[in-house]
């Protein structure tokens, strides 16, 4: 087939998806949380085969699971699952004596939250270019319109961490912070910008009903950071704004908006034409502020780790309940970030946040921490620079070579030289003190 035929080919094979199950994906993001969990209480190797034992134990496993073992991910996570208790049963006797301490960590600096932001964005890289080979499961690409799926979770994910780092304007300088947040959204709105042009330029496969014509996940992250930002400044009762976003958005598509977004009107205007992206922004403005929460709950040095464990723990089971229950009367979309999808990827966050909240305070003492796996800190100090770099290597394969004709050996090697090449570019940033 000649390049004409191959793009609408790729478009084709990308579309009619109806993802999986909310625990199916939840169990793919667990595997690796857990693989991580792993090298974080154990001990640390000198920093050359650091890299290399983390590369074998966290990303390896990761491209594994979701190339080659997919059908067995339950498997997989209850075998990890064995290994970690292992390792964990010896901190068991102490547990109730390290969870009656206040809620102050050492140096006071919560690990979890930059494990949590690397991990994110280290999944995300290896799907944005996995997606694009035969091998890689429909299920867990992203959907047409509903349902669950590993893809459309990276992206509210993305959103969330950021919630989670959001700087309070009622406790640091205001005019830092918003020189701070002005660059970002600079920032987001250029790679935004590049993006378009680079997509029309190069004649790069594109789905108009993923976010539409011209927008794309840069713009929404920048309009999450702004009105966020807004919001917070006059209440700082994030739990409340989030909530009464939610509504607001789902009653708004209830009325109609989701109807328009999913029906045959011409694309005649700008927002016509990029109507799911704009419609979605308000959905997504509210998962950033559940990770706000999040973080004020791990925040709060006034109670002890046991009441902030508890907290999280009804917080989970709350989140499932909803998440069940919403979705059996309104299914999950993650193109209109309706309430099923918010909560859901709320659902995800609070989830992976209290295990990582136990283990971190499990392990806690004087001769061990729970240390960060040295490739997600890396991640986590270039998160964007990170993602920028994975989007503009994955295009350059996507031209280079039919991603979609080649053969399973050849998948697997290409995805691990892909990991390979943009961490090793991270971790020498890392290592020159670089920070773009």
């Amino acid at each position: 087939m000649n390049a004409t035929e191959y793009k609408k080919y790729h478009e084709s094979f990308m579309q009619n998806n109806h993802g999986s199950t909310a625990v199916h994906t939840c169990s793919c993001i667990l595997f690796t949380v857990q693989c991580s969990i792993y090298i974080a209480i154990k001990s640390r190797f000198p920093f050359c085969c650091q890299y290399a034992y983390e590369y074998l134990v966290i990303i390896l496993p990761m491209i594994i699971a979701h190339i080659i073992l997919p059908e067995s991910i339950y498997g997989l996570n209850l075998i990890i699952f064995f290994l970690l208790q292992i390792n964990l049963i010896f901190y068991y006797p102490n547990v109730v004596k390290k969870f009656s301490q206040k809620n102050v960590f050492h140096n006071n600096r919560i690990a979890l939250i930059s494990c949590l932001r690397g991990l994110t964005y280290l999944i995300t890289a290896l799907c944005i270019l996995a997606v694009d080979f035969q091998d890689f499961p429909r299920y867990l690409a992203k959907t047409e319109r509903y349902g669950y799926s590993l893809m459309d979770t990276g992206v509210g994910l993305f959103v969330i961490v950021s919630g989670l780092v959001h700087k309070d304007l009622r406790q640091q300088g205001l005019k830092d912070i918003v020189k701070g947040n002005l660059k970002m959204i600079c920032i987001l709105i250029v790679l935004g910008v590049g993006r378009f042009v680079s997509v029309k330029q190069l004649d790069y496969q594109e789905h108009v009903t993923e976010y539409g014509v011209h927008w794309n996940f840069f713009f929404t992250i920048a309009v999450c950071k702004v009105l966020s930002t807004i919001v917070l400044y006059f209440s700082d009762q994030a739990l409340l704004i989030c909530v009464l976003s939610l509504v607001i958005h789902e009653f708004a598509l209830y009325i109609g908006l989701q109807d328009w977004v999913f029906g045959d009107s011409p694309r005649n205007s700008l927002i016509s034409a990029n109507r799911e992206g704009i419609s979605s922004c308000l959905g997504y403005v509210s998962i950033y502020l559940f990770g706000v929460l999040i973080k004020n709950i791990l925040l709060d040095r006034k109670v002890t780790k046991f009441e902030t464990l508890i907290k999280l723990i009804l917080g989970t089971a709350i989140m499932w309940t909803l998440t069940n229950f919403v979705d059996s009367i309104r299914p999950t979309s993650r193109t209109l970030a309706n309430a099923g999808y918010c909560i859901y990827i709320d659902t995800i966050i609070v989830t992976m946040t209290m295990i990582l909240y136990f283990v971190t305070v499990l392990v806690e003492g004087k001769d061990n921490q729970f240390q960060v796996p040295v490739i997600l800190s890396h991640i986590n100090t270039n998160g964007l620079s990170y993602f920028l770099i994975c989007n503009l290597l994955t295009g350059a394969i996507n031209l280079s070579i039919r991603t979609l004709l080649v053969p399973s050996i050849v998948t697997f090697v290409i995805l691990n030289i892909y990991m390979i090449v943009t961490l090793a570019i991270m971790i020498n940033l890392k290592i020159l003190g670089l920070r773009i």
